[in-house]
């Protein structure tokens, strides 16, 4: 596997594990479906042989009124890394065509503006991941 590769898989992982940890809650509203469809109050249900509980059925609780209103914090989190790397690339390309366009011709020299592109990358990519993050994908 080359360098590349493995670095793909791996900021692919770090990048999913936010959103599986944000996946996993505290209320189960499949399995309360199921519960509710395996028991029956006059019968052991269709769906007995699953091991469903002798037990109320579990009634589903509605949602939000307007949905999309609330975000768990790894799908917040998750929105401001994207942000903050969408941010820095751009950041970054934005500052170093700008550190070029400042340091202009150098008169002779066979690479105008490379200094001021040396400059001006890092500084745009740390200002456009910090701006990113807090305004992109919000």
């Amino acid at each position: 596997m080359t360098r590349g590769a493995r670095a793909a898989v791996t900021l692919m992982a770090l990048l999913a594990g936010s959103g599986l940890a944000a996946a996993e809650s505290t209320d189960r509203p499949i399995s309360a479906a199921v519960e509710r469809l395996a028991w029956s109050p006059g019968d052991a249900g269709p769906l007995a042989h699953v091991g469903a509980p002798k037990a109320e059925p579990v009634a589903l609780q509605a949602g939000p009124a307007t949905p999309g209103t609330e975000r768990s914090k790894g799908a917040r989190i998750g929105r401001r890394i994207a942000g903050a790397a969408v941010g820095a690339v751009g950041g970054a390309f934005a500052g170093g065509y700008l550190g070029a366009a400042i340091d202009g011709d150098c008169g002779g020299c066979d690479d105008p503006g490379f200094k001021g592109f040396l400059i001006g990358f890092p500084v745009g990519g740390v200002v456009g991941g910090v701006l990113g993050g807090l305004y992109l994908f919000r």
